[in-house]
């Protein structure tokens, strides 16, 4: 019985089998799959056949000795071979007549069953060309009612180069002898068909990576600048509101800190802790007298008046008067007058008794009762006795003198001040950070409160070393670098549109080209001045996007002619990812740029 033979490429879906099953030729058609076809793996691919199978009256017989393909073809009740040359399972509902199969053959063909699936599980996928006399013929004829039950009671086998189908219409059986066409050999040219499979894809996997993933380049574009000084008067307002950048005034921002430096010094002062001697001393107008026409006067001896005795001082507590009388005098006839006034000598002693205490403690002040040998400064009076001075004590105790405080103080404008002045500076320029250009000559120091531990004139106990304290605060200038570098741009004439400027000397952030500095910063009238002084790049305009617009999908050679005609690009480098890439690639993604400023 003729047959179409289908062989499954591993490419093939399941289009490509549905369209090849309408498109045969005969009625059996025999479906010979390698041994991994992903599109047989799926029960509803089998449906797809059987159901096409169906609709364009075609039987498909699956050539396979894979179980799993064979399990799927039985759900679909596809009939199944192990070659091309076995006998093929049939399912119960099939007619074996199809295949030209006699059902009185049934019980020989039981008995050889397992021999023939042996045999053709070794056999090569496709045989030799059978020789002449080999030829099978089948017996026909069979009631079908014989044939259904053989059918039914077992899976028939039969060779699939049979004869001829008989003509449906007319339902004659008619024997024909085997196709004697050679069928080739799959399993020896298969390995060989992967190969080259394999090795074509590889090739053009290849092809497509070189020319369209692998390309990549690296444009690297030197520019050279020239330089030009730049000096310009600027001012200064601390009222940010009133700054105007573009003019050159600028908002000045001040940072303050406060920082102490302190000493450690030995007190050498000493103070007597002790008590005051205390008395009393009697003073007497000195005569003559000069009084009035009432022959009067008053001598008045106010608290804290200073009387001297060998160099020690009392001064009074209380206060007293010596009052002079008519009585004090005997006879006119010893007066004299002198500018309007009288000037009598007295007959009578006027005196007066006030209390003093010692100007100091200690019990040298301790005297004994004297009548003479007292000065003072009252006028028209003199010390004429004095009781005993008595209950001075002295206690000597270390205290801070104001020489002491002096000489630590002087001490701190050394080394530990200067050490004060660099942290505070560090600070405060942190705090400033790199977005702003600090004003160096307006670092300042101003000295606050001193003070001492103890304090002067204060006991040192034993075991305290006294200490000095000194308050000093830093404070720092500053100007942002963005509102300077306005200024720069809007005062630098760069040429014409094909120049720009590379660098102001005035970074956005602290670098090793920053020139920008001010200097002369003063305050004269409450109003800040200062000259701001830098070095400007400027060099032709050359961006990323503009080399981009230049380059992309050209040839290297156009690229560097192109970038090296531009006025002030002094070099231009085009570097590919491998050495058949000659062409700068048209995607911007695998296109990188270096710009460096000579």
């Amino acid at each position: 019985m003729n047959k179409d033979v289908i062989y499954i490429e591993p490419e093939d879906d399941i289009t490509d089998i549905l369209a090849n099953i309408k498109s045969a030729k005969n009625k059996i058609v025999a479906l010979v799959p390698p041994k991994k076809a992903g599109v047989l793996r799926s029960a509803v691919n089998f449906k797809l056949i059987a159901k096409a199978a169906r609709q364009s009256g075609k039987i498909v017989v699956l050539i396979t000795t894979d179980e799993s393909l064979l399990k799927l073809a039985e759900n679909v009740k596809m009939p199944t071979a192990r070659s091309l040359q076995s006998k093929p399972k049939l399912p119960a509902d099939l007619d074996a007549s199809e295949f030209g199969i006699d059902g009185d053959d049934d019980d020989e063909e039981d008995e050889n069953l397992e021999d023939e699936e042996s045999n053709s599980e070794d056999d090569d996928v496709i045989e030799e060309e059978p020789k002449k006399g080999d030829v099978k013929k089948e017996e026909g004829g069979a009631k079908s009612d014989v044939k259904k039950a053989a059918a039914s009671r077992r899976e028939p086998d039969m060779e699939l180069n049979d004869d001829d189908l008989d003509d449906e219409e007319n339902k004659k059986p008619a024997k024909k002898k085997k196709s004697t066409k050679s069928i080739p050999d799959f399993k020896k040219v298969r390995l060989p068909i992967i190969l080259a499979v394999v090795a074509f894809t590889l090739i053009v996997g290849f092809i497509f990576w070189a020319l369209n993933i692998a390309p990549a380049a690296k444009i690297s574009v030197k520019v050279s600048t020239s330089s030009q000084n730049f000096s310009e008067n600027v001012s200064f307002v601390t009222d940010e509101k009133k700054a105007k950048p573009e003019e050159g005034i600028f908002y000045l921002e001040q940072k303050s800190i406060t920082k102490t430096a302190e000493a450690e010094f030995s007190a050498t002062g000493e103070v007597d802790k002790g008590t005051k001697a205390t008395g009393s001393i009697t003073l007497k107008a000195t005569s003559p007298v000069l009084v009035g026409l009432d022959m009067s006067k008053t001598i008045n001896i106010p608290v804290g008046t200073t009387f001297t005795y060998n160099d020690m001082s009392y001064t009074t507590s209380t206060a007293a008067t010596i009052n002079i009388t008519k009585s004090n005098f005997d006879d006119l006839n010893n007066c004299d007058i002198v500018s309007g006034s009288l000037k009598c000598d007295l007959a009578s002693d006027a005196t007066a008794t006030v209390n003093v205490v010692a100007t100091s403690n200690g019990d040298k002040y301790n005297i004994s009762a004297a009548d003479s040998g007292w000065s003072s400064n009252v006028a028209g009076a003199v010390v004429s006795s004095s009781s005993a001075m008595t209950g001075g004590t002295s206690k000597k105790i270390k205290v801070v003198s104001q020489k002491d405080v002096e000489t630590a103080e002087a001490s701190l404008e050394g080394e530990g001040e200067e050490s004060n002045a660099r942290k505070a500076r560090k600070k405060l320029t942190s705090e400033f950070g790199d977005t702003y250009l600090l004003i160096e000559n307006s670092f300042s120091a101003s000295s606050g409160k001193i003070s001492s531990s103890p304090a002067i004139n204060e006991e040192v106990k034993d075991g305290v070393k006294p200490k000095v304290v000194k308050e000093i605060k830093y404070s720092f200038f500053a100007v942002e670098r963005e509102a300077i570098n306005k200024f720069i741009k809007a005062k630098t004439n760069v040429g014409d549109d094909t120049q720009t400027i590379y660098s102001t000397g005035v970074a956005d952030k602290v670098s090793d080209d920053d020139k920008g500095r001010i200097e002369s910063f003063k305050k004269e009238n409450d109003q800040y001045t200062g000259k701001l002084k830098t070095v400007v790049k400027t060099g032709p305009e050359v961006t990323e996007t503009m080399i981009s617009e230049k380059s992309l999908g050209k040839k290297i050679g156009e690229v560097q002619s192109q970038l090296k005609s531009i006025k002030g690009v002094s070099d231009v480098e085009v570097d590919t990812s491998f050495f058949w890439v000659t062409s700068v690639p048209s995607d911007p993604n695998k296109v990188s740029f270096e710009i460096t400023v000579e």
